[in-house]
């Protein structure tokens, strides 16, 4: 079972180049959530920094398996600390709402560049 843990924890992190910064900075929680679709008893768990991901009785996090070191650990249920620890994540509309401002962003800028060329 590890191993097949580890197989697909490797095929997310190498599926782009940034993902282990961002499931390491920020998205750790959304990392789980994607673990937890995919293992279903997997369970979170916060040391005051991160989140690490427990399945079958071992941590995991973006980078692979985590060896336990000691660190308090503590299993997240709470309502509020799931809504704390994912403030990260956008909604599909919040997603489309930000690809527009982008593009007239775009779009304005393109047309100033036109108009001082001139």
């Amino acid at each position: 079972m590890e191993e097949y843990i580890l197989n697909i924890i490797k095929a997310i992190r190498e599926s782009w180049s940034s993902s282990v910064v961002v499931y390491t900075y920020g998205c750790c929680y959304q990392f789980y959530e994607i673990l937890k679709a995919i293992f279903p008893t997997a369970e979170s768990y916060w040391d005051g920094n991160h989140i690490f991901t427990k399945i079958d009785g071992e941590y995991y996090d973006i980078k692979g398996k985590f060896i336990y070191d000691g660190r308090r650990l503590t299993l997240v249920i709470d309502k509020k600390d799931i809504d704390k620890h994912s403030v990260n994540k956008w909604s599909d509309e919040r997603r489309s709402e930000y690809i527009k401002e982008y593009q007239k962003k775009l779009n304005l800028n393109n047309n100033l560049s036109e108009i001082f060329r001139k």
